[in-house]
C-alpha cells in the first residue's frame, strides 16, 4: 500500500514508523467508516483528493512557542554566541510544522542582535501548515501556554513585543519574518539545498525507522559546514553509528556539532 502510494502520489512513507502509521489508518478508517483495510486502500488510491485525506493524518503537527526552553536556552547561551563571528548566519529549521518554534528562534535571534544577518530556511512536507507558518496567525488560546514557555525560557523583553492581538488571534509582527523562508521540503525523498551553520529537526525523527534516521542524518551531515551544530528533540534517538562525523556538544541535550 505504502509503495503503491509512493508511486502514485508522490510520499514517500514505507521507512516511517509501522505503528505510528497503523494507529493513524486506523483513525482515518474510523472517521470514514471503512471496515477493511482493503477498502481503506481502494479508497485511499482511487483519487488524488482521498490521498490528501489520509496525508493529514499522516502529518504529525505538535507544536507551540518557546516549546522545551530547556534547549532554547543552551541555544541562545551557547550555540548562537559560537555563531555570531560568522559574518551571515544560514540556518535549517527542518520539519517546521505550523512555525511556532521558528518564529521562537527569530525572536531570540532579535534579542542577540543576529536577526539582520540571518537566514533560516524553515521546511515542511506539508503545504497546508506552511501556509499557516508563513502566515504567522494562530489562535488566541494558545497564548497561556507561550507566555508559561518564555517565563522559563526566560525572555529579555516582554512577549507581547512581538505578536499583535484582536479578540481571537494573535499575529506574528512582519519585521519576524522578512529574514525566514518557508518551502516544501520531505526529508524522506529530497536532497540537501544549501550548507548551513546550524540545522534543527525536533520531533521529526522519532516518526522514522532506523533506516530512515540514517539517512536523514546523513543529509544533514552533508547540509552542515565543519563545526555547524545539529539540535534535535529531547525524546529522539541516533544511533553512534549515524553520528561518526559529529561529537555530542551538550551531554543528553541532543545537540551535536560536525567536527569533520
Amino acid at each position: 500500500f505504502l509503495k503503491a502510494v509512493y508511486h502514485l502520489y508522490g510520499h514517500d512513507f514505507i521507512d516511517y514508523q509501522l505503528g505510528t502509521l497503523k494507529r493513524r489508518i486506523q483513525t482515518h478508517a474510523i472517521q470514514l467508516r471503512v471496515d477493511s483495510f482493503d477498502k481503506y486502500c481502494e479508497y485511499v488510491l482511487e483519487k488524488e483528493s482521498n490521498f490528501e485525506e489520509m496525508f493529514k493524518y499522516f502529518s504529525i503537527n505538535v507544536t507551540e512557542f518557546f516549546r522545551e526552553p530547556e534547549q532554547l536556552i543552551i541555544l541562545k547561551e551557547k550555540i548562537l554566541p559560537y555563531l555570531s563571528s560568522y559574518a551571515h548566519i544560514k540556518i535549517w529549521y527542518a520539519g517546521c510544522s505550523t512555525g511556532e518554534k521558528v518564529y521562537s528562534l527569530a525572536i531570540i535571534l532579535e534579542q542577540m542582535g543576529l536577526l539582520h544577518k540571518t537566514q533560516i530556511y524553515a521546511t515542511d512536507f506539508n503545504n497546508e501548515v506552511l501556509q499557516t507558518a508563513a502566515n504567522g496567525s494562530y489562535e488566541l488560546e494558545t497564548l497561556d501556554k507561550s507566555y508559561e514557555n518564555y517565563k522559563e525560557y526566560k525572555g529579555i523583553q516582554d512577549f507581547d513585543n512581538y505578536i499583535i492581538k484582536n479578540q481571537y488571534y494573535m499575529k506574528i509582527k512582519d519585521y519576524l519574518k522578512k529574514n525566514i523562508l518557508f518551502f516544501n521540503h520531505n526529508l524522506a525523498i529530497d536532497k540537501s539545498m544549501n550548507e548551513f551553520q546550524l540545522i534543527i529537526c525536533e520531533n521529526v525523527l522519532i516518526y522514522f525507522n532506523n533506516a530512515l534516521k540514517d539517512k536523514v542524518i546523513k543529509l544533514f551531515d552533508i547540509s552542515l559546514c565543519t563545526n555547524g551544530f545539529l539540535m534535535i528533540g529531547k525524546n529522539e534517538y541516533i544511533s553512534e553509528n549515524s553520528l561518526t562525523n559529529f561529537n555530542e556538544y551538550t551531554y543528553n541535550k541532543k545537540v551535536y556539532q560536525k567536527c569533520k
